[in-house]
């Protein structure tokens, strides 16, 4: 038993790196002129055009890998679009985080399933940082539902609006791609200058860390105080 934690834990540590390593190859992805465009990141240059849709954003870096397989990260990133949308308001409280609700809904209909998620823990309109600790524990494999769901809504749209059929893409999709990389490595070049907004897709990218006290948010804490769960929850 020991012998297979062990081979386990080595195989985890194998796969971080390799998820670290530099990027090397360069994806190839099916469009409708059946054609193959590969994704050269060598040959595309840098600019510092910010993307604006981040459910599009974070569709498009799934598709050749480079959206951190991190639901924290997503989760971050919906909180900081919510803040700046004036939807929710996040106070950071003694290393701790907390979640202000403004509103009782966001405008994206697939956002708004995890909205829903944490807006039925508010006490007050208010979400505390341990409260959140305790769902991520007890709704995981719900967040991690939605986060397929995200990705599977854009995918939706793409077809209705004709960008992606018959399992091909448009070349439209392509050359976003293209943008989408290129603020990857000017994020990448030029951090020191990063503004909130850069920060976030930063975190998509996989280029920075997420915030600490953010980790502390969602991870549970082994304290005697149990706060209170709503019993859709349990």
């Amino acid at each position: 038993m020991e012998l297979l934690f062990v081979f386990v834990m080595i195989l985890i540590v194998l796969y971080y790196f390799y998820q670290k390593r530099p990027k090397t190859h360069f994806p190839t992805i099916p469009y409708q002129d059946h054609k193959k465009h590969v994704l050269n990141y060598k040959k595309i240059k840098p600019n510092n055009k910010q993307p604006q849709d981040l459910q599009y954003t974070t569709y498009l870096l799934s598709l050749i890998n480079e959206l951190p397989q991190d639901e924290f990260i997503l989760i971050y990133a919906c909180l900081k679009k919510w803040e700046k949308q004036k939807e929710i308001t996040l106070e950071e409280k003694e290393g701790e985080l907390n979640i202000h609700f403004n509103k009782s809904y966001t405008n994206n209909y697939v956002e708004d399933q995890l909205f829903q998620m944490l807006y039925r823990l508010e006490i007050d309109h208010i979400v505390e940082n341990k409260v959140i600790s305790k769902w991520m524990e007890a709704d995981f494999d719900k967040v991690v539902q939605w986060k397929k769901a995200y990705l599977k809504d854009m995918q939706n749209k793409l077809k209705q609006e004709n960008k992606f059929v018959d399992g091909r893409y448009s070349l439209e999709i392509y050359h976003n791609l293209e943008n989408i990389l290129g603020y990857k490595k000017y994020l990448d070049a030029y951090r020191e200058i990063e503004t909130e907004e850069e920060n976030i897709y930063a975190m998509l990218f996989g280029l920075k860390e997420c915030p600490y006290h953010m980790y502390t948010f969602f991870i549970m804490k082994n304290d005697d105080d149990k706060p209170m769960i709503n019993s859709s929850l349990k």
